[in-house]
């Protein structure tokens, strides 16, 4: 029997995506890429924004039409799974199972008893999961849920409050990984910073990452989804003093409007992420910080827009991405008003993201000359370039460096290894370099 998984959505669904398949692989499923070679598909689906949604719902369409040949059993699972479970049993006949993401302690019986098939283990184990990354990179989630309730967000509805792995268990976990040949993680959380606040009365995560470091085989560990507010000195001095955490902020800060910023039920103000920006500046002077926004919150002003702009004028992020406000169900803002016109949303990230490229333009071209460890994770489909990131770019989300391939680029290429390059051109958002 043949299974193959679609994940969408972010790198935390992709991880319950491999635990997925590895339940299916201890049964002695085979794995597949290709849905018309799948006995069984699993859709692992987003619900956070109605673009995320949408993608499911079509996804979901789209995989059904399989079922017409091979597929026998077509099975919804993740964020959407659980947020609209009852909806997608009443409108998608197609689908033969809906797993939310509250079910994963028991899916081994509930798949058990829809496949007639014995699952020895019935909740998902990061151990046996099957990585599915580029190679050599895996991301590692540290916790699960959240509980700071922005006034916008559904995630605390569908995944439930914060919840930290115990630490040994995330040490075991990537010591398996590094022991694969696995030598770059990102770490990944709803709330990366807030690692062991809630199961060991404190925040954990440099300690955390202090330990990691030492684990023989990981070159590269990276940080993601970070909150102002708990970005600690020690934190900060923790990445500073590290050979092998990469120098790499991701902070969303979602506004720069104190009264924005206090509607969404933030907990920073403009003048704390000021505060930060430059001190994390100050002390790692290599730092690259990513952010994200939003346009279009209910009641943004033109003054309150105008704020978010200078901000961004101002803390030249190294990277930025925007999305216009999604009027979620069941949160705070959906009842509040007014609520922005859609085109006027559009607009104002279309704004942001102008001045964001001015902004990336400038951070690209300050890098000609300058040499960096890349590692080197495929080439592009036209086959001229090898595709390369440094410390510098996290997977899925920024750009790239490209290294033109030649007879002599490819006696120093590896893909899946390391290599070094000096920059020799930029555009808004990508580096040329050449191996050296």
């Amino acid at each position: 029997m043949n299974v193959g998984v679609v994940t969408l959505g972010c790198s935390k669904n992709q991880v319950d995506s491999e635990m997925i398949l590895g339940l299916f692989k201890s049964v002695g499923y085979n794995i597949v890429n290709k849905p018309d070679e799948a006995d069984v598909i699993i859709i692992n689906t987003c619900g956070f924004i109605n673009s995320a949604k949408k993608e499911a719902i079509d996804t979901i369409l789209e995989m059904a039409e399989y079922k017409k040949s091979r597929c026998k059993a077509l099975i919804v699972t993740g964020c959407l799974a659980k947020r609209y479970k009852a909806d997608i049993i009443r409108d998608l006949p197609e689908v033969d199972l809906v797993i939310g993401v509250d079910e994963y302690g028991d899916i081994g019986n509930i798949l058990s008893k829809f496949l007639s098939q014995k699952f020895l283990n019935h909740n998902l184990d990061f151990t046996s999961r099957v990585v599915s990354t580029n190679f050599p990179l895996s991301y590692v989630r540290i916790s699960d849920g959240c509980d700071n309730r922005c006034s916008y967000c559904a995630i605390p509805l569908i995944r439930g409050p914060f919840k930290s792995r115990k630490m040994e268990d995330i040490i075991g976990e990537v010591e398996g990984l590094a022991k694969n040949g696995i030598s770059e993680i990102c770490i990944i959380s709803q709330d990366t910073t807030k690692y062991g606040k809630d199961i060991y009365g404190k925040l954990m995560l440099a300690e955390l990452l202090n330990k990691i470091s030492r684990i023989h085989g990981i070159k590269w560990i990276r940080i993601l989804y970070m909150y102002t507010f708990e970005v600690t000195d020690e934190l900060i001095e923790e990445i500073s003093s590290s050979q092998k955490i990469c120098p790499y902020f991701d902070i969303p800060i979602q506004h720069g409007s104190d009264r924005i910023l206090k509607a969404m039920n933030r907990y920073d103000t403009k003048e704390k992420i000021y505060n930060l920006v430059h001190k994390i500046r100050e002390r790692i002077p290599n730092a690259i910080i990513r952010t994200t926004v939003i346009t279009g919150f209910p009641g943004e002003t033109n003054e309150d827009f105008e704020e978010l702009k200078d901000l961004i004028r101002d803390l030249k992020f190294d990277r930025l991405s925007g999305f216009t406000y999604s009027r979620e169900e069941d949160t705070k803002a959906y009842f509040m008003k007014p609520q922005i016109p859609e085109k006027v949303k559009v607009q104002r990230l279309k704004e942001i993201m102008d001045i964001q490229k001015e902004i990336s333009l400038e951070h690209n071209r300050l890098k000609v000359g300058n040499k960096y460890s890349v590692i080197v994770e495929n080439i592009t489909d036209d086959e001229k370039y090898f595709v390369c990131r440094s410390y510098m770019e996290a997977p899925d989300v920024d750009g790239r460096i490209y290294v033109k391939i030649d007879d002599a680029s490819s006696k120093k290429a590896i893909i899946g290894e390391y290599s070094d390059a000096k920059i020799i051109y930029y555009n808004e958002y990508d580096l040329f370099a050449e191996f050296i």
